[in-house]
């Protein structure tokens, strides 16, 4: 009797043993996995940053070629 009670109470601990273990490396994941959203979000953040500068830059560029075409324009009229 005291022997069943002996390992009932040894696979008990050895349960708890294995689900701690477990516990800690899901959490030891959880963190990467917060880590890694979260340079996600920074990158979206630039790429984002940088596709408006990208934009307002295109735009100014259009100006001047707008402006340049003109200039050349009235050159070529003079």
């Amino acid at each position: 009797m005291v022997a069943v009670i002996i390992v009932l109470a040894l696979l008990l601990l050895l349960g708890w043993t294995i689900l701690f273990h477990h516990f800690k490396a899901l959490r030891a994941a959880n963190v990467n996995l917060v880590k890694q959203e979260q340079k996600e979000a920074s990158l979206l953040f630039q790429l984002r940053e940088a596709k408006e500068r990208y934009c307002r830059l295109e735009e100014k560029l259009r100006k001047l070629q707008c402006e340049l075409q003109k200039e050349k324009q009235k050159e070529d009229h003079r």
